[in-house]
């Protein structure tokens, strides 16, 4: 897979933090740190070099020793702060709730716990945000061997336990951790399916790393994903405009005594949900696709009250 900018950023405001910690260090063990080559560390460090802050006077700049460079050693003379994370109380309070969240989820991070407490300390202990624990229950173990299964590119054996409450045993290539709406899942390549799975994490009995190299890449198409599927445009009556204005991304325009709102869909189950909370309220639904979700979510309530 090709390097990403955002992939060679990251690592080269590392080497920036590396250096800033450990002091001056030979390029090679730069290199063997990173995972490029010598010249790679060499070329960065030079362009680092060439980078500041505004308004980039010549005391703005990051500095390294250049000449101790040509022989082969990193040495950092000025990081500009660079390595300095200065948030927000607004910034912190929202970083503590998505730390947290992941946490509760089992779905964080190497390193999310530290970063959570070391932000309650800068608020002297108290914690800004509190998470109450779901439903859920994660093993932590299990989320460790997905988690390492994922960095080391091997299969899983996973013993399954379905919404329908059928146990299975399958073989997952996991890809991804993720939280959604609080909830802990891994977005996998199921073999036994041969198909792109979403896996609830609660859902797992056990769960084991295979030596088998993982053979399906990733896949931006299939599991969860926040990028919208289709655009929806919904027509309301004014009191229930409350229940779309922090939907991300949402236009809301107002006309009367309705008010019409305008937002990506990635989840149609989701949105449906949403809607269902102010039907009585609702005019107008667009596309159709939702309408009928819609329906369904309306449907299954009723039929939940019948019996």
């Amino acid at each position: 897979m090709a390097e990403t900018s955002r992939d060679r950023l990251v690592r080269m405001l590392g080497m920036v933090a590396y250096l800033e910690s450990h002091g001056a260090t030979p390029v090679a063990v730069l290199a063997e740190h990173f995972g490029v080559s010598q010249a790679k560390v060499t070329q960065e460090l030079w362009t680092l070099g060439m980078s500041g802050v505004p308004p980039y006077l010549p005391d703005e700049y990051l500095d390294f020793d250049f000449d101790a460079l040509d022989e082969g050693l990193a040495v950092l003379r000025d990081a500009q702060g660079v390595t300095q994370v200065r948030l927000s109380g607004q910034e912190a309070v929202a970083l503590t709730g998505a730390l947290a969240t992941l946490i509760a989820a089992g779905t964080a991070p190497e390193g999310a716990v530290d970063l959570l407490e070391r932000i309650r300390v800068a608020f002297g202990g108290a914690a800004p945000v509190t998470v109450l624990p779901g439903g859920d229950t994660v093993d932590p173990a299990l989320r460790d061997t997905l988690a390492g299964a994922i960095t080391r590119g091997h299969a899983v054996r996973a013993d399954y336990v379905d919404a329908q409450d059928h146990r299975t045993e399958r073989v997952i290539e996991p890809h991804r951790l993720v939280a959604i709406d609080g909830i802990g899942y891994v977005e996998c390549w199921c073999r036994k399916a041969q198909g792109y799975r979403t896996l609830r994490l609660s859902r797992f009995a056990d769960a084991e790393e295979l030596a088998d190299a993982a053979t399906q890449p990733a896949s931006a198409e299939h599991g969860f994903s926040l990028e919208p599927q289709y655009n929806a445009t919904v027509t309301m009556r004014r009191s229930a405009r409350w229940a779309f204005e922090d939907i991300a991304g949402v236009a809301v325009e107002d006309d009367g005594d309705s008010a019409t709102a305008t937002f990506g869909v990635s989840d149609t189950g989701w949105a449906a949900a949403r809607l269902l909370t102010v039907a009585p309220h609702l005019l107008r639904v667009e596309p159709v696709t939702l309408r009928e979700e819609l329906a369904r979510h309306a449907g299954a309530v009723i039929a939940a009250q019948g019996d």
